[in-house]
């Protein structure tokens, strides 16, 4: 029998995590960029060349923050004829929309939801691309989320899934460590909010594994096709297939 990884800490509240990211929402993809040395940018695109071919296909982002991933898919994948961003944040949705809009060249048939990767607001196996960027480990329960990954999903849809982990280096676990909960939130202090930048790296310490995000989606009908490592395994692509 499979055991469920407890959390090495307790989550928020949701409604607690969506409040922290609408006041930090206005300098998220700033620090972003300036956090990552715009590496962020870079595996965002790696994602959506992951992302399958399909005609009048549906592509939904959760976690959408600022909207980057799900632009960029409806630009370089028009194939598909329905594209859907959801995020908990209200804030993250507003500067999403705003940057849509902004665009010309945007396709029509983006649309912004506010909802919770917890409760998906799509019907069952209506999708056939599914991502999710640094936002899975923001979800209170993980499980429920997966599991939800799985009913909107379309039988050999894909789901991406881009996240941060804690490496399995010591040298390069500690550099890593010393980084996130030393020089990162004092970063977050001086242009945002120190609050927030504590929380990332207790979010990424409560989140699973390599090993266990594998077993997690084997649980959950999916079979792990590909993985990408970046920064000495500090940031992986996960791309899996819904098989049952």
């Amino acid at each position: 029998m499979t055991t469920i990884p407890t959390p090495l800490t307790t989550p928020r509240a949701e409604s607690e995590i969506a409040k922290m990211f609408d006041r930090i929402s206005g300098k998220y993809d700033f620090l972003n960029h300036l956090l990552s040395a715009r590496q962020d940018v870079r595996w965002r695109n790696i994602l959506v060349s992951m992302v399958p071919y399909r005609s009048n296909g549906t592509f939904l982002d959760m976690a959408t923050g600022t909207g980057d991933v799900l632009l960029t898919v409806a630009k370089k994948h028009p194939e598909y004829t329905t594209f859907v961003g959801g995020d908990i944040s209200k804030g993250m949705l507003s500067l999403a929309e705003k940057k849509s809009n902004a665009n010309k060249n945007s396709h029509p048939a983006i649309e912004w939801r506010e909802m919770s990767a917890e409760n998906i607001q799509m019907q069952d196996a209506s999708c056939d691309c599914l991502s999710i960027s640094f936002g899975l480990r923001n979800v209170v329960n993980k499980e429920n989320a997966l599991k939800e990954f799985g009913r909107v999903l379309k039988l050999s849809g894909t789901l991406l899934i881009l996240e941060f982990f804690t490496p399995e280096s010591g040298f390069i676990s500690r550099s890593f460590l010393f980084y996130f909960h030393k020089i990162l939130p004092i970063i977050g202090r001086v242009f945002s909010e120190k609050e927030a930048y504590n929380y990332l790296p207790k979010s990424v310490a409560s989140f699973y594994s390599p090993s266990e995000l594998r077993d997690a989606l084997s649980r959950h009908g999916f079979v792990v096709e590909r993985e990408r490592q970046f920064l000495f395994g500090s940031c992986r692509l996960v791309k899996a297939i819904k098989a049952i």
